[in-house]
């Protein structure tokens, strides 16, 4: 039980820290432009510290997948932990650009890219470690995997608002430093337990390449995964993650802390009841139901009645879905390649949709823009999971 026990939370924990780490550096995109990008495009320069760590993390699911699957779940674990809070930790203590010059954005990025690396290849042999060592049914370990992205995001959220709010004009000038580096240190503390961990009990060194298992032998239920994620992540990117850009559209600004806040709680709350639901409705009916929920909502709490209460809804009934993603993929990826094949379902899917904040973008309204991407994303992760679940099964 203890062992279990370790196993389990050492994975989870690295979860919550790669959902820290995506919210934690949201808040000081424009104080990262301003150190190391100054000039006119200052605020490009700070959003591309985000960009780099985003794109660079299907490239971590690749490597980190195959380490998982090759080395153990363990040993990839053990990889993410140390790779990702050494950077986090290199770019808190970074020089700014009046100091070492042109030298400093191009350290920063290449450290956020090593960090989007070892980030990217977290989730998948974390998420493999999480449902093979535990006893529960497959929704509810599911389930419990995923609060941990949604509950890292609260913790940052909470995090900024206290230290900016304690420091002060402070946090502009040395503040942002230990904020940084908070995510860093607890991102230790997972690597103690993983340290302490052992294997999972599922996992035996496999007889073929991973890689060509999953990309030559299996690529068409890949396909099917990362369109699944891909309409997931849409219906995320567009909607939720937007709220703050969006309270300034409408005008109410000062909601946003309130709106943020409750809305990630509400996510980590609906992400669990996901798996819940589905002991006695199935799994298939919460995802469909979850995203159906997500296209009848965001019109109304978006364009109809902006209100905190409908913007909070919007943000739990589209999360129903996202607690059930390890379940079904799980499922479809055998043991031997499970760690590449959940992990470049789920950072693939995530470089595409990724872009919805782009797309809504392109709309002349930005409400018309978030509802409509939303809707289009719900469909294309309805229609993923139903040609997932028709291919066959590892």
């Amino acid at each position: 039980m203890k062992e279990r026990t370790i196993a389990i939370l050492s994975a989870y924990l690295g979860w919550v820290m790669d959902g820290y780490d995506a919210l934690l550096v949201t808040p000081i995109l424009p104080l990262l432009g301003s150190l190391f990008f100054p000039g006119p495009y200052s605020y490009l320069g700070g959003l591309s510290t985000l960009v780099a760590t985003l794109v660079m993390r299907p490239l971590g699911s690749v490597v980190m997948g195959y380490v998982g699957d090759w080395a153990g779940r363990r040993i990839g674990l053990i990889a993410t932990t140390l790779g990702y809070s050494l950077s986090a930790l290199a770019v808190a203590a970074m020089p700014p650009y009046s100091s070492i010059g042109i030298a400093a954005p191009i350290a920063v990025l290449a450290l956020r890219s090593i960090q989007g690396i070892f980030l990217g290849g977290e989730w998948g042999p974390g998420t493999a470690m999480i449902m093979e060592w535990s006893g529960w049914r497959g929704e509810i370990s599911s389930a419990f995997a995923q609060t941990g992205y949604p509950l890292g995001a609260l913790l940052a959220s909470l995090a900024y608002s206290a230290m900016s709010a304690a420091m002060g004009p402070g946090f502009a000038e040395f503040g942002w430093r230990i904020y940084m580096a908070t995510g860093a240190v607890a991102a230790l503390l997972a690597f103690a337990l993983r340290y302490r961990s052992i294997e999972s009990p599922l996992w035996r060194r496999p007889k073929r390449n991973p890689l060509a298992a999953l990309f030559l032998r299996e690529s068409t239920e890949l396909a099917y995964a990362i369109v699944m994620t891909t309409g997931l992540f849409l219906v995320y990117y567009s909607t939720y993650l937007l709220y703050s850009q969006y309270l300034k559209y409408i005008g109410a600004p000062a909601l946003t802390p309130l709106v943020m806040t409750a809305s990630t709680a509400a996510a980590v709350l609906a992400v669990f009841l996901g798996g819940v639901l589905s002991l006695p409705l199935g799994h298939r009916a919460v995802f469909i139901g979850s995203m159906a929920a997500a296209a009848a909502v965001a019109p109304y709490a978006l364009i109809v009645n902006p209100t905190p209460a409908c913007l909070i809804l919007l943000a739990a009934v589209e999360n129903f879905a996202m607690g059930l993603v390890p379940y079904v993929l799980t499922k479809k990826f055998g043991v031997e390649h499970r760690a590449t094949g959940l992990g470049v379902s789920y950072n693939w899917g995530l470089l595409i949709g990724g872009w919805a904040p782009l797309f809504v973008g392109l709309f002349g309204s930005m409400p018309i823009g978030m509802v409509a991407v939303a809707s289009i994303g719900a469909f294309i992760a309805s229609v993923g999971l139903l040609a997932l679940e028709r291919a066959p099964s590892a």
